[in-house]
This record gives C-alpha cells, structure tokens and sequence, in this order.
C-alpha cells in the first residue's frame, strides 16, 4: 500500500499536467501603468502652476513694494492732509481768517478790467463804502454774481482780516459758496461801468472797525473776481473758489 507522501505527490503531478501554462492579463496592466502615471503628472503640473503663481504673485509684492491685491506698487494708505492752515504747505481751499493771501494781481491785456475807483469811510464803527469800475476792449456783457456778492477781502501785511461775502473764522476749514444769483452788465470800449459794493461788515475776532480807523494806513481792500469764461459775446464772471483760480484782483487803499 503506498504511503500518504507517494500519494500526495502522485496527486499533485496529475494536478499539474492538467493545469494550463501561466499567463498575464498584460492589456489591463498596461491600461492602469497609463492611468496611474497620467494621474501622477496631472497632480505635478498643478502643483507646479500653483508653484509658479505663489511666487509671481510674491514677487510683484516684493518689486512692487505694496500689496498685491491692489494691483499697484504702492502701499494703500492715508492720503495727506489738505486745508489752508500754513503747516500743510498746501494751497487753502477757502478764505480763512489769519491765512496769507497772496494774490496774483491781474494779468496785463485782458478783455476785462477792473480798479477799486473808491474806498469811502462811512463811520468809525463800519466798514467802507467800495466802489468798483469795470472796462473792456470790445463790446461784451458781464455775466456775474450781484455786486454784494463779489468777493472782497480786508488784509493787513497780507493776512485776511476780514471781508466777505466768504471769510471763515480763523481755524474753520469748511466750505464755502455764494447764492447762485445771476446779474451782470454791458460794458464797451470808452463806456466803463461802476458798481457799488455794499457793505462788508465781517471782521477776524479780536479786530473792530475803531481799531482799524485808527490805523488805516496798515490796511488794503482786496476784490477778488474770476476766474473769466470768454463766449465771445458775453464774459462770465465766475465765483473764485478756490482761491487759486482767481484770475482778476484789484487793490485798494483805506482813506487815512
């Protein structure tokens, strides 16, 4: 009687010799070796893009010295103080008390022109009656605000001290305007026109009418006019805010 190890080997040849040769399902190999490797180097290129653009995006805001969600080179931040206080350095926006200001006079040759022809004393305790003369060098019409609506100033070395209809008190850096009430006048060469004023009674704190007829040599009239809007046919006087656009002023001495 043969032994069990003879009969597990008889067993295991036949198993053999019936068995088919090994083989490998070599097409579905090669499918999931591409896959995997086109996985693989999608997940690269990504990683690579998103590489690139991190440091694209780091470098404009190092070169650019400034965040880059702004799109510019620069630092957002505050922007600087503006106002007619003298320690800005920036020119006023308004007439204030205690400013300097340094008008530019009227510039030789224009069409229109203008001269404080009277500053009158009315009393000790108001200010004077102006009176202004208007000429041009060919036939116009002056469009312009109401005469007790130009803008005159009161100085003293240069520094306002009153005036009006737009003067703010010393400090007051708020806005300033005039009604917008449309007047005017013709003017032709030879034929001038004058207006009256009206009174200015505003002055600076700390200052009064007495004081300033005590002394009167160390003070001017100032009016201040334009900027002018040439239509051929009529000029336009504008309102001269701020007050760099003003393109017409005129001086006048107060009567001793």
């Amino acid at each position: 009687m043969p032994s069990d190890d003879r009969l597990w080997r008889e067993r295991l040849a036949t198993l053999a010799d019936r068995a088919a040769p090994p083989s490998f399902a070599t097409d579905r190999l090669r499918a999931r070796v591409r896959r995997r490797r086109n996985l693989l180097a999608s997940g690269t290129g990504a990683a690579s893009i998103m590489v690139v653009l991190l440091v694209t995006v780091a470098a404009a805001g190092i070169v650019g010295g400034g965040d880059p969600s702004t799109g510019t080179g620069a630092t957002p931040g505050p922007s600087a103080p503006t106002g007619p206080t003298a320690t800005t350095g920036k020119e006023p926006e308004v007439y204030v008390c205690g400013d300097r200001y340094d008008h530019p006079g009227s510039p030789p040759g224009g069409i229109l022109t203008a001269e404080v022809s009277s500053v009158a004393k009315v009393n000790g305790d108001s200010g004077p009656a102006v009176t202004v003369t208007f000429a041009a060098t060919r036939a116009v019409h002056v469009a312009s605000s109401p005469p007790s609506l130009l803008q005159v100033l009161y100085l003293k070395d240069g520094v306002i001290v009153g005036g009006g209809p737009m003067v703010n008190k010393p400090g007051d850096t708020s806005a300033q305007g005039v009604d917008a009430i449309r007047d005017g006048f013709d003017l032709a060469p030879g034929k001038p026109h004058e207006q009256q004023l009206g009174p200015r009674e505003m002055l600076c704190p700390s200052l009064t009418w007495s004081a300033i007829w005590a002394r009167p040599d160390r003070y001017e009239v100032a009016l201040v006019l334009g900027p002018v809007e040439d239509r051929r046919e009529e000029l336009v006087l504008g309102v001269p805010l701020p007050p760099t656009v003003a393109s017409l002023v005129v001086t006048g001495a107060l009567p001793s």
